[in-house]
């Protein structure tokens, strides 16, 4: 999800649900946020790219959140000099959706602090969409793999309104919104301002 906090800082935010795969973390590692298996868990001996994968990288001017693989080969290409649309297409055509027993679309978001912009995109067995997103300060724009992953204006919530990164990952979890969405396993949240304050939760 990418949003903007009441006083019009940016931001993006991660949250991971699942059945299948509960053991697992959000740990923040330099300038990443990664999803790992929790050791000693059945999920730690694995080495799919679907369990544990970068879901948020930034630096001083973007923060790209995804779903897998492709949020490093996107920011390095933002870094490379190109737009977002243009790296979000590049990125999700090339590696498609995932190609598992669901399909499992690929997601993304983005914000661009030197441009004040954000972006979702994502890549499903039958369609691929990327587009900019015009956020209202206080409110976050959202996709999710099931039931909602191509960008709508329709797909938002509001922010409360003084909202800092923890609480930011809270909300993605416990807001009545979100709170529908079943097996919340962590979530990660990006606000920039001076820098970009990163946090992670796991539940």
């Amino acid at each position: 999800m990418v949003g903007r906090a009441m006083d019009g800082r940016l931001l993006a935010a991660y949250r991971v649900s699942s059945r299948s795969f509960p053991n697992r973390d959000a740990v923040k590692l330099g300038h990443s946020v990664q999803i790992v298996p929790r050791s000693q868990s059945p999920d730690a001996v694995s080495d799919s790219p679907y369990i544990a994968y970068e879901c948020i990288v930034w630096n001083e001017r973007f923060a790209v959140v995804s779903n897998g693989s492709h949020t490093r080969p996107i920011f390095e290409r933002l870094k490379a000099g190109d737009t977002p649309r243009d790296a979000m297409l590049h990125v999700l055509a090339g590696l498609d959706r995932e190609f598992d027993q669901h399909d499992t679309p690929r997601i993304c978001g983005l914000f661009d602090v030197e441009t004040d912009t954000t972006w979702l995109g994502s890549v499903t067995a039958t369609a691929l969409a990327i587009m900019p997103v015009v956020v209202q300060p206080g409110r976050l724009h959202y996709i999710a793999t099931y039931g909602f992953p191509l960008p709508s204006s329709e797909q938002s919530d509001e922010l409360p309104g003084a909202i800092e990164a923890p609480a930011l990952c809270r909300h993605v979890i416990e807001s009545p919104l979100f709170a529908t969405f079943e097996n919340p396993i962590c979530a990660a949240a990006a606000i920039a301002g001076d820098a970009i304050a990163v946090t992670t939760l796991n539940v």
